[in-house]
C-alpha cells in the first residue's frame, strides 16, 4: 500500500519552481546551506530494498493495547512469522509482506497488526524522504531571504501562499520550520554529521494541524552504511495522539545506484 500523508509541510517543499534570483548574498547562502546536507536521492542512488525486523512482544511493553490488534499468542505465532520488505525511491516507499491485501484481512481482527505496522514503517520513510532528496530546504530558484539571529540563521521564503519561516543553527542545520497560510504548518528536525554531509536524526510534526505536546507525531533514525550510502537502520514512529510506538531495523539491505 502507498499512502501519502496529508499536512506535511516537508512534502510540500518538492514542489518549489519560483523562478525568480534571491540576491547574491543571500543566493550564496542557499547554495552553502544546501551544500552542507546528504542527500543520496540527489547523488547516485536509485533505490534500496531492506527486511524490516520488527518485534511484536516489545512493541506492546511500551504501546497501549486498543483490543483490536490479537491476543498474545495470535501475534506471536501468527503475525510475528510475516516477513515483511521495504522498497524506497526518491517519490515512494512500498511496504510487503509477501501477501496479498485478501489474504492479510483473513488473518485474526482483519489483519490490523500488520496493517498498523506497514503504515508506521510507511509513514517514518516518508518523513525520511525529504532529507534523502535536500527538498526540506528551498529550491535554488527561489528567493530567500538569510537573516543572522542569536541562534544562527533565520531563513524567510514564499511558497505558493504559504509564508515560511525556517531557524538554522549557525552550522546550517534546519532546527525547525514554520508555514503561515489560511492553516499554520509546523516542524521541527535535528541532523547529526554524517561522512557526506548531515543526516536526520528526528522529526516533529503536528497532526491533524496541531503540533502541541500529545497531538505530534516524532520520528527518530539512526544510520547504516550499505554500498557507500547512509540508509536507516534503526527508525521509531510516536503517535501521541494513540499513545503509539513503532520501533524497527532495517536489515539485510541492498541499493541500486546509477552508473
Amino acid at each position: 500500500m502507498i499512502r501519502i500523508y496529508r499536512g506535511w509541510i516537508v512534502f510540500c517543499f518538492c514542489a518549489m519552481f519560483c523562478h525568480a534570483q534571491a540576491s547574491k548574498t543571500d543566493q550564496a547562502l542557499l547554495i552553502q546551506a544546501r551544500e552542507k546536507y546528504d542527500a543520496p536521492f540527489n547523488k547516485n542512488l536509485q533505490s534500496f530494498d531492506c527486511a524490516v525486523d520488527f518485534s511484536w512482544k516489545e512493541h506492546f511493553t511500551e504501546t497501549t493495547r486498543v483490543g483490536d490488534e490479537g491476543t498474545d499468542d495470535e501475534l506471536e505465532k501468527i503475525f510475528q512469522p510475516i516477513r515483511n520488505r521495504v522498497v524506497v525511491t526518491r517519490q515512494n516507499v512500498t511496504v510487503s509482506s509477501g501477501l496479498t491485501d485478501d489474504a492479510i484481512g483473513k488473518l485474526p481482527h482483519g489483519g490490523m497488526a500488520e496493517f498498523l505496522l506497514e503504515r508506521a514503517v510507511q509513514r517514518s520513510l516518508y518523513g525520511w524522504l525529504p532529507a534523502s532528496t535536500n527538498t526540506m530546504l528551498p529550491d535554488l530558484a527561489t528567493p530567500v531571504s538569510f537573516k543572522q539571529s542569536p541562534s544562527g540563521y533565520k531563513l524567510d521564503f514564499k511558497m505558493h501562499t504559504f509564508d515560511v519561516e525556517m531557524v538554522l543553527a549557525p552550522d546550517m542545520r534546519l532546527q525547525s520550520a514554520a508555514g503561515k497560510a489560511p492553516q499554520s504548518e509546523h516542524f521541527e528536525t535535528s541532523f547529526e554529521s554524517g561522512q557526506q554531509g548531515f543526516l536526520l536524526t528526528s522529526l516533529t510534526m503536528g497532526e491533524d494541524g496541531n503540533s502541541e505536546p500529545g497531538h505530534r507525531l516524532i520520528y527518530t533514525y539512526t544510520y547504516q552504511t550499505v554500498g557507500g550510502v547512509q540508509l536507516p537502520a534503526h527508525a521509531a514512529v510516536v503517535r501521541e495522539s494513540h499513545h503509539e510506538v513503532w520501533r524497527y531495523t532495517l536489515s539485510d539491505c541492498s541499493v541500486k545506484t546509477s552508473k
